[in-house]
């Protein structure tokens, strides 16, 4: 076999430290660099996945880039369902306690250090894979009466909690399908925030900026068909519906994220958390978060 080589660029004044392998197979460099304030410094990490192409979905397409100013990777199955990669391999709490330039983050709102919490949290109980593909579209329902992630559909709704974690367990077994856990969502919320796609702000106090909420740009007032609005490589991630996930901290064990249509984006951001009290209760404003392991 022969052997390759992969080169990684550091920063510009960057000092390396030393690499090292993570437990989800990613190869980690860590570095040194000045910061503006002469006695700052900051490490970060450079995942091996933000180089490499991610192994495609079983029963999946080959994997690609689109055009829509993410360096996100996609992969279609069943066809024409498509699905977003997830990498949070290389996120470590440094990401969230400091910018990129080294600075520590202040999180001077009550909204802001509840989502430092969630986030933390999150990182703590990162899967062992490091990714996870996720849909970049709501739901719909296909003329075969199953759930399809297309665009110009209306949103599947209706089903309470039992029935979407069913659904989306029944949706893709071949890729271990599951309705997402809280931490997804976070992990989900803070490779933006790494990447620089939003900012502290958008996600923890507003975000009609970023979405589809009634105080929103061109806000329709209703729900809007799927793939009408994208942000972060996503359509109708952000506002529009209520995104349903598993939460061991819910009594029920399900909350419902962010915000929908009917809500203004300040009452309502991207990084809310509302405990389900009623699971058995028909959802007329939410829908089932999807996660695929494999």
């Amino acid at each position: 076999m022969k052997e390759k080589v992969m080169y990684v660029r550091l920063p510009e004044g960057a000092k390396y430290r030393k690499a090292e392998l993570t437990e989800s197979g990613e190869i980690a460099i860590s570095y040194m660099e000045t910061s503006d304030c002469k006695h700052e410094t900051t490490q970060a990490t450079k995942a091996a996945s933000e180089a490499t192409t991610p192994t495609p979905l079983i029963g999946g397409t080959d994997v690609y880039h689109k055009e829509n100013g993410t360096n996100y990777w996609y992969c279609k199955v069943k066809g024409k369902d498509e699905f977003m990669f997830l990498s949070f391999g290389d996120i470590i709490k440094r990401d969230l306690l400091y910018d990129a330039n080294g600075k520590k983050r202040t999180f001077s709102t009550d909204r802001q250090r509840k989502f430092k919490k969630d986030v933390l949290e999150a990182i703590e109980n990162k899967p062992a894979e490091g990714f996870r593909w996720i849909p970049a579209y709501e739901p719909s329902m296909g003329e075969n009466g199953k759930i399809q992630f297309i665009p110009g559909k209306d949103v599947l709704r209706g089903l309470n909690s039992y029935e979407w974690e069913q659904r989306l367990r029944e949706y893709s077994p071949e890729n271990e399908s599951q309705e997402a856990s809280k931490t997804t969502y976070f992990l989900l919320l803070m490779r933006w925030l790494k990447d620089k796609v939003a900012t502290l702000e958008q996600l923890a106090d507003r975000s009609e900026e970023i979405g589809h909420f009634w105080d929103s740009e061109n806000a329709k007032h209703e729900f809007e068909k799927t793939g009408e609005r994208e942000f972060g490589g996503l359509c109708g991630f952000v506002g529009n519906s209520y995104k349903e996930v598993k939460d061991p901290e819910s009594r029920s064990g399900f909350s419902v994220l962010g915000g929908c249509f009917i809500n203004d984006g300040n009452k309502c951001p991207l990084a809310g958390v509302f405990h389900e009290d009623h699971p058995d209760a028909a959802h007329i404003y939410s829908i089932g978060f999807l996660e695929l392991k494999k």
